[in-house]
Order: structure tokens, then sequence, then C-alpha cells
């Protein structure tokens, strides 16, 4: 059953909506901009629209095998997995040749199940930061600080998960699927951090 679900989440995680939108519109999205199949770039090479449309995409297949999961009343540990296979599905897509987007939105689906009332807060910084012209590392690296802050304030109590009626998790699980999601993030977008590591040093 959890195989199962991995792989339907990496299955659904590696759907390219920025490539099947930007194409209808007669676009190469990994031709164009920064040449990165995700929303961020639809956005800005394509219209806003469209890249609020792939945004909403992109976002719903990470949300999607998470409820399945869910449905099924997997521990949240199998739950975060399922969800972190989505992610990879993004960043390494089967449609791609294992190439893919950042996996901000992705992430976003993951967020919106787990703290759907802190999900307005970081959809705003992603498109703030979008606003302000901000490279992709950046706007990743703002919206993976904002999730690791949510699973802490969830850890300290003071914002607590989705609860469903069976959906009870433990501090360990907490932890560990924070550790999970927050490593598959980094590790699939090993490039990403490399840059803002690149661009600190710069600075100091």
């Amino acid at each position: 059953m959890i195989l199962i679900l991995l792989i339907s989440g990496y299955i659904s995680g590696s759907i390219p909506f920025a490539v099947v939108v930007s194409r209808l519109k007669g676009v190469d999205i990994c031709k164009v901009g920064t040449g990165n199949p995700g929303a961020a770039n639809v956005y800005r090479e394509v219209g806003k629209r469209y890249g609020i449309l792939v945004w909403i995409l992109d976002t719903a297949k990470g949300i999607l095998p998470m409820i399945i999961a869910g449905i099924l009343k997997q521990p949240l540990i199998v739950i975060a997995a399922t969800g972190s296979a989505a992610i990879v599905g993004h960043c390494f897509s089967l449609f791609l040749k294992l190439k893919g987007g950042k996996g901000v939105a992705t992430m976003g689906g993951v967020t919106i199940y787990l703290f759907p009332l802190l999900f307005p807060i970081g959809a705003f910084l992603y498109f703030w930061v979008q606003r302000r012209k901000r490279k992709p590392s950046i706007i990743y690296i703002a919206f993976l600080i904002f999730f690791a802050v949510a699973f802490i304030f969830h850890y300290l109590q003071i914002i607590t998960f989705h609860q469903r009626f069976y959906l009870q998790p433990r501090g360990f699980e907490i932890i560990l699927s924070m550790l999970l999601l927050l490593t598959v993030a980094m590790i699939a977008n090993i490039s990403t951090v490399k840059e803002v590591k690149e661009l600190w040093s710069k600075k100091n």
C-alpha cells in the first residue's frame, strides 16, 4: 500500500502542467526565461493568469495524493512521504526525462494539506517575491523557510495541523515528517542550494 501511494505521488507530481499550459499558448517554457518548467517562469513569460493557473494545478498535484493517503487512514509520516514523492516528481518529472521545476507550488500543496490556515500567508509570500522579480533560488528558499517555520509553530502548539478524525500526529511523527520533506526538497534542488550559497559568499 505504501509503495503504491509513493508511486502515485511521484506520477502525480511528474505531470508537467507548465509545459502543457505554455504549449497551448505556443510557447516552449523550457526554452524561454529561466528555462524552468514551473509556475513562476510561466507567470513571467506566458502571462500572469496562465502562471496562476499552473500554480494552482501544481499545488493540486501535491494535495491530491496526500488526500488519498489520508482517506486510506495512513499515518502522518506516510502522508508526508506521499507529498514528498510528489515534490520529487515535479523536480524530476517522468515525462521530462527526469528534469523539472523547483517544486515550490507542489510543496505549497503539501503545506495546504497540513497547514490550511497558514497557506494563504505562504501564497502571499510567493507572489510578493515574484512581483519583486527575485531570482528563482530566492523564491524557493523564502518558501522553504516559511514551510519550516510552520512546522515549528505546530510543534510548539502555536498553531495546529488541520485535524481530521483520524489524524492526530505525535511529536516524533511531526519531526520525522519535517525532516523528510525538507531533506527531499533540498536534495531535489541541490543546484538552487549551491546558487544561494554562492550568492551568500559574494555578499560576505
